[in-house]
């Protein structure tokens, strides 16, 4: 049994390791390099250590970009459409 590295926590759907092995049943996963006892893994540990901090960089980007996006809808003047608009008494007349 094969104990492959993985810097992900969600690893429900996971079917290949990040070294590239394709997962079978007695394959296992950990995120602590003292478990992992995959050759590949070891091999490519500076690769895969990079890809992650990558991948983690990129979802710190687009966590920040929607927090901006939310902060520029948020400010932007709304409408509410609860408020009847008052029209000058020139416009209401004619209706």
């Amino acid at each position: 049994m094969t104990t492959h590295f993985a810097p992900f926590t969600d690893l429900e759907d996971v079917e290949q390791a990040p070294c590239g092995t394709w997962l079978g049943e007695s394959s296992e996963l950990s995120g602590d390099w003292a478990l992992v006892d995959c050759r590949l893994c070891a091999k490519r540990r500076e690769r895969i250590i990079a890809a992650a901090a990558d991948e983690e960089r990129f979802i710190v980007e687009q966590m920040g970009d929607m927090a901006a996006f939310m902060r520029a809808e948020s400010s932007a003047p709304q409408e509410n459409i609860c408020t009847p608009k008052l029209y000058p008494p020139s416009i209401s007349r004619r209706r």
